[in-house]
């Protein structure tokens, strides 16, 4: 039940945020009932409104007695950076203390666990978009140094390209697990397979796609991707698909929540696009999120002890 709520709560939060980014939703906004979200996630309406609660402790929303569920008014500051979560860290500092490191040094403990050691990771991803965005993500979130492989590059090849060879990790998706996989066992390295957030498809999409959302893409298979994995989602329809070079990107109307995927933003360098730009989104799940950190503290920890 505890997981369960807290997977929740990331989720709303998540979505949120990413409306209010979007411009979808502003402060003051009113959001759904925690009945009609319990009816759309198919949840107890109990665990819908005890995540509203959590939210509403951390200041990003507000619950008002019987009127409803709203965005909190203001933003927590001039730029709209939600509050930070105090309960939160101090629960972090509290656990630390009870494995005996006091508050004042679990900073430098965290810093010495995910930096002692520059990781190297290859990706090996179906499309050079989902291959670059995945790089993104593992530098930015986890502090990996990244090589993006394409498959082509490893089938069939008689000997790994430089970038597999000096990787720490292989990662890649379940398109290529099985192959990837034994390429790893080969090589005696570590391969993870990561998934895609769940909370992606009916959470934080689900409001962008109340008006038009344009994504512009490098290539015209991750496009296609893009429309398989929202199919489902309502609202879906109103997805615009742009390949970079192929079709007219004035077509975005200035206000118009647009995606651009981090190929394509290289491939513009700084050319400037119409549309109000999302933010990246986060696409790795939690579970495979915890797994990568794991293997980051455990790669470190163990160059601190041979150090020491």
């Amino acid at each position: 039940m505890k997981a369960e709520l807290s997977e929740l709560v990331d989720m709303l939060r998540g979505r949120v945020l990413r409306a209010l980014q979007a411009s979808t939703l502003a402060f003051g906004d009113r959001l759904p009932s925690a009945r009609d979200l319990a009816q759309e996630l198919e949840l107890d309406h109990r665990l819908v409104l005890a995540a509203y609660r959590a939210l509403a402790d951390e200041g990003l929303v507000e619950l008002r007695q019987r009127g409803g569920i709203y965005v909190a008014s203001r933003p927590a500051s001039a730029a709209g950076v939600p509050p930070l979560p105090a309960t939160w860290f101090a629960e972090v500092l509290a656990q630390g203390l009870t494995r005996e490191i006091p508050a004042t040094e679990l900073g430098e403990w965290l810093r010495r666990c995910t930096e002692t050691l520059r990781l190297r990771v290859a990706v090996v991803a179906s499309t050079s978009d989902q291959g670059a965005g995945l790089c993104r993500e593992l530098a930015d979130d986890f502090g990996f140094d990244t090589d993006c492989i394409p498959p082509e590059e490893l089938r069939g090849a008689d000997r790994p390209p430089l970038g597999v060879r000096r990787a720490d990790l292989i990662v890649t998706t379940r398109a290529h697990a099985e192959w990837v996989r034994a390429l790893g066992a080969e090589l005696r390295k570590d391969v993870y397979v990561v998934e895609v957030r769940p909370d992606l498809v009916r959470g934080e999409w689900s409001l962008l796609f109340r008006r038009p959302v344009y994504a512009v893409v490098a290539d015209v298979e991750f496009g296609e991707m893009l429309r398989q994995f929202f199919a489902e989602v309502p609202g879906s329809s109103n997805l615009r698909i742009l390949v970079l070079g192929r079709d007219d990107l004035e077509a975005i109307p200035d206000d118009a929540p647009t995606y651009v995927t981090q190929q394509a933003r290289a491939q513009l360098g700084g050319i400037t696009i119409r549309g109000r730009i999302l933010p990246a989104a986060r696409t790795i799940s939690p579970a495979s999120a915890r797994a990568l950190l794991e293997f980051v503290v455990r790669s470190n920890i163990e160059a601190l002890q041979r150090g020491s």
